[in-house]
């Protein structure tokens, strides 16, 4: 690494971020004063790369030993941008946080199924750094942490160029989520997605994506979001005294449980007790799917008017 730059953007730390940062030998320490969040940061950060490729990374991934030697490897392939994913443990015995880091494991590893991707996601990101500065970095006008990155996926692949998606490469998530935490970050994030699908083609953008995985590949997540709400719909209906009620709630048990049938003995085995728990947490998360598509579309067509 020692070609490498290790350039350290810093997005309002209140820490001794900047301190170990700044005392650290052959760190570039920038602050993020132009423009806050995720994509200000970035960008940033990016304004002082000088190599070919640009690797950004999250302050709470850990990415496995060896993967710089990986990453060379694979920047010869052709892409124009290199995707780790995330790997099937996580911090503490939460049956939330284990939940969230296993879903995106299991989507990368089980649910895609090309090696290329027409998303990223910036905990672990490469990308030729021409190509970066030739679609503008990432959109600033973005707030937050949300969907800064599929933004930028989009154009990046709209572009003609392609990323590479390599399970060989897995990180350590360290973010931990307590309930409230893990609902409020779903429901952020679910409506991030839906709002900037609604501004692309608003602005007939080439390619809508705002996931790695292909709509096909996650249309059981979509079904399954929608077709949840026939059990507590269902019982209710069965309590006033409609028995076809009963039905509908067993017919959208069965459809949820089918569907992650699969997801749920994979979170199992690798989990353990903590995989169990983690596997009732697909309920909530799946109900809120259905009301933020909802509320995202009514935000939409009230800014229209």
């Amino acid at each position: 690494m020692d070609e490498d730059q290790i350039i350290v953007a810093d997005d309002r730390s209140d820490d001794d971020s900047a301190l170990i940062a700044n005392e650290t030998e052959r760190v570039e320490y920038v602050p993020s004063n132009h423009s806050t969040g995720a994509a200000g940061t970035r960008n940033a950060g990016a304004s002082l790369a000088s190599n070919e490729w640009i690797l950004f990374i999250d302050s709470d991934a850990v990415p496995q030993k060896g993967w710089r030697k990986l990453l060379e490897d694979k920047m010869s392939l052709g892409y124009q941008g290199i995707q780790a994913i995330y790997g099937s443990d996580a911090p503490g015995n939460g049956a939330f946080t284990y939940y969230k880091n296993y879903y995106y494991h299991y989507t990368f590893t089980r649910r895609i199924r090309s090696e290329s991707v027409e998303g990223c996601a910036t905990y672990f990101f490469a990308v030729q750094r021409a190509l970066f500065n030739d679609l503008g970095g990432f959109d600033e006008g973005i707030s937050g942490a949300s969907v800064e990155d599929a933004e930028f996926a989009a154009r990046l692949i709209g572009s003609g160029s392609r990323i590479l998606l390599v399970p060989e490469i897995q990180v350590y998530h360290l973010k931990q989520y307590s309930f409230v935490e893990f609902l409020r970050y779903e429901w952020m994030i679910m409506r991030a997605k839906v709002l900037l699908m609604i501004r692309n083609r608003k602005n007939q953008q080439k390619i809508q994506t705002v996931s790695m995985a292909q709509p096909k590949e996650m249309l059981v997540v979509l079904l399954s979001g929608i077709l949840i709400w026939s059990i507590p719909i269902g019982l209710v209906l069965y309590i006033l005294g409609k028995p076809f009620g009963l039905v509908a709630a067993g017919a959208g048990l069965l459809f949820v449980s089918v569907s992650h049938g699969f997801f749920w003995a994979s979170m199992l085995r690798d989990g353990g007790v903590r995989g169990f728990r983690a596997a009732a947490v697909t309920f909530p998360d799946l109900m809120l799917l259905l009301p933020a598509i909802l509320s995202s579309f009514c935000q939409a067509l009230l800014k229209r008017k």
